[in-house]
């Protein structure tokens, strides 16, 4: 086993990881460096390549002891309570669901969405505050599938997972059959889904792609938007770019340096 480390812009990091798996890495982690920057450590069983690959990145490749990776890997993912009603377990947890608590089962793997990420819980928070029974939610950039299933789980009429990579559909769908949640509706883009019916958007991703996605957003949603997966410093450029678009912020969530807007559409005359 050999770990690759390599430094990129914060803004590369998550294409680059995607590199990263497509070259074969069996498991990517990520550390903030100064000055925006990233340092990312990912795990190969064959270095071949590597250094020459990623030459751009100063890339330093170091030999493995052998690990025990599922071992490892259920030993950090522990079950914990979430806001006032969820309990996010590991597929593999056994223990009973405490009581007055919805089990959120969750999957560690490649795809995102695992709940562990401060952006994932605020994004879970915001959804159990905001959610009606009756209620229509689009999960964009479904990812594991983790906010679509919260949302049923939650008391949504239905979630629709929306995600543009073929595989993050697949491990959703995946997922949510695992866990016998009812079949909800997956679909590649935005494109895809009618103007205005949906009450509550939920998208955790970063905060290019909201700006990109704002007058979709505003398109589709009738009610409540939920838009995490950027720091700070981001914030007032998604919102300005939501407010553009008749989406107006009423609460804003924060834990560590992320931050999860919750925006309502204006009403219009």
């Amino acid at each position: 086993m050999y770990s690759l480390f390599l430094e990129c812009p914060e803004q590369e990091a998550e294409l680059l990881s995607a590199e990263l798996w497509d070259e074969g890495a069996t498991g990517i982690q990520e550390d903030p460096l100064p000055g925006s920057r990233c340092l990312l450590r990912a795990w190969f069983d064959d270095p071949t390549g590597l250094l020459q690959r990623f030459a751009p990145f100063h890339p330093r490749l170091e030999s493995e002891p052998v690990i025990d990776w599922e071992a490892a890997c259920r030993q950090a993912w522990q079950p914990f309570n979430l806001g006032r009603r969820l309990y996010l377990a590991p597929e593999w947890d056994e223990n009973p669901t405490p009581r007055g608590r919805l089990r959120l089962t969750i999957h560690p793997g490649q795809a995102l969405g695992t709940g562990a990420h401060a952006a994932t819980q605020l994004c879970l928070e915001a959804l159990e505050a905001q959610l009606r029974e009756s209620d229509t939610v689009l999960d964009i950039g479904t990812g594991s599938g983790i906010l679509a299933s919260a949302a049923v789980l939650l008391g949504a009429r239905r979630a629709i997972g929306c995600d543009i990579d073929f595989h993050s559909v697949s491990i959703a769908r995946s997922n949510l059959f695992h866990d016998s949640v009812p079949p909800l509706l997956f679909t590649g883009s935005t494109r895809a889904v009618r103007s205005a019916s949906i009450d509550v958007l939920v998208a955790n991703i970063n905060a290019v792609t909201h700006e990109a996605l704002a007058r979709e957003y505003a398109r589709l949603c009738r009610r409540t938007l939920i838009l995490s997966g950027f720091p700070d410093r981001h914030c007032p450029r998604v919102a300005d770019a939501l407010a553009a678009c008749g989406c107006a912020t009423v609460e804003t969530l924060t834990r560590q340096e992320w931050i999860c807007l919750v925006l309502c559409k204006e009403e219009t005359s």
